[in-house]
């Protein structure tokens, strides 16, 4: 009698469970945190105040410390093509600690600038005449913002909260006095803006910009590059041009010459100055000062010298056009060349052709005709016997 045996019980043991288990990260921070390089040995009262940009009048970020002064914020970032990464840790770490990993490799520097910059906004609206205090915190201007004092409401408190913070608005307002006009009515001093006293002011920093070196870049593509004048010869493979003079035989060719320093430094100037107007003076200022750098210093014989380069540059590129086209056009006068050259001797073969079927008597051209399939070639009546 046959019996149904039971299952046995199963010996394979569990697979061993992978301990390497893969480190999920969390999600982003939605509002990361943002690096900041401040000064060293910065005093207990400095703070970051929002105050008015000095071209878009926006509430800006700027690190006031009453003991050194006002800073700006400069964005330092890596191209976006080109990743990077910025590793801060301390010389001796007695322990790991946890950190941060920042998405973008960017970090704010807090950089040294004039306050006369920073209090423009106030000053260059209007032309009445009004007080130091009144210009910066006057309730009546920009009321909408809530806030008493204005735009300058943060700058207020730092003057009032301590005695660096008092030293630090007589300093401001002693530097504001050198590009204002001033009128001492009793006990009250009235301020107004002179564009030519800030003029000065602005070319000086300019000159010591230049003074110092521009920065390679800036070099490059703002003084070095204008100043390059073109060659005037375009050469080809198979076409050469070049300006002839009609009654010499002789053939001229203009090449880029070493430009005077000179016309190097007036150039380098107007970068400073522009590069000055466009990051830290209103609009409607810019006018005005340019009027007052063209009288400081003679830029004439720069602008001459840049349009005789613009001049050729529009030549060479004329120039350029005009070779590429005769080149083009040789190019194409060859291939129908090639083309004529190729039917010519297809039509000599066949007439060749032709001429031979001719010559072809009428017994040889009925021989030709013969089905002469299985039958043998006449030649192998001549061969030898093996």
């Amino acid at each position: 009698m046959k019996t149904r045996a039971k299952k046995p019980a199963s010996t394979s043991k569990p697979a061993p469970t992978s301990t390497d288990s893969k480190h999920v990260l969390p999600p982003s921070s939605p509002n990361p945190p943002h690096l900041f390089i401040l000064p060293r040995n910065a005093g207990p009262e400095a703070r970051i105040l929002s105050l008015p940009h000095p071209v878009t009048s926006k509430s800006t970020r700027f690190f006031v410390d009453p003991e050194k002064g006002v800073y700006e914020f400069t964005r330092v970032a890596a191209p976006k093509k080109t990743c990077r990464s910025v590793l801060l840790a301390a010389e001796e770490a007695l322990d790991d600690g946890e950190g941060y990993v920042l998405k973008e490799a960017e970090m704010f520097v807090a950089t040294a600038i004039d306050g006369v910059l920073v209090l423009l906004p106030a000053f260059c609206t209007g032309e009445e005449w009004g007080t130091f205090y009144d210009r910066l915190f006057s309730s009546e201007d920009h009321e909408e913002d809530g806030e008493g004092g204005g735009r300058y409401a943060h700058l207020r408190s730092v003057f009032q909260a301590s005695d660096a913070g008092k030293a630090l608005e007589k300093k401001m307002e002693t530097a504001m006095r050198a590009v204002c006009d001033v009128i001492e009515m009793g006990d009250e001093t009235s301020l107004k803006l002179n564009t030519s006293k800030l003029a000065h002011l602005l070319y000086a920093k300019a000159q010591r910009m230049v003074s110092k070196g521009l920065p390679p870049s800036i070099s490059e593509h703002f003084v070095r590059l204008p100043l390059e004048a073109p060659e005037l010869s375009v050469k080809r493979e198979d076409s050469t041009l070049s300006i002839v003079d009609e009654e010499s035989p002789t053939t001229t060719t203009i090449t880029a010459s070493a430009e005077p320093e000179e016309l190097k430094h007036l150039l380098r100037l107007r970068t400073a100055l522009a590069y000055l107007c466009s990051n830290y003076i209103p609009a409607s200022l810019v006018p005005q000062l340019q009027s007052h750098f063209n009288a400081l210093v003679d830029f004439a014989p720069l602008d001459v010298r840049l349009a005789e380069i613009a001049k050729l540059k529009a030549e060479a590129v004329a120039l350029r056009s005009l070779g590429d086209n005769i080149s083009r056009k040789r190019r194409g006068e060859m291939d129908d060349e090639d083309s004529m050259q190729r039917a010519e001797t297809k039509k000599r073969k066949k007439e060749e052709e032709d001429m031979k079927k001719k010559n072809v008597s009428a017994g040889v051209k009925r021989l030709g005709k013969v089905d002469t399939k299985g039958m043998k070639k006449m030649s192998s009546f001549f061969t030898k016997k093996s």
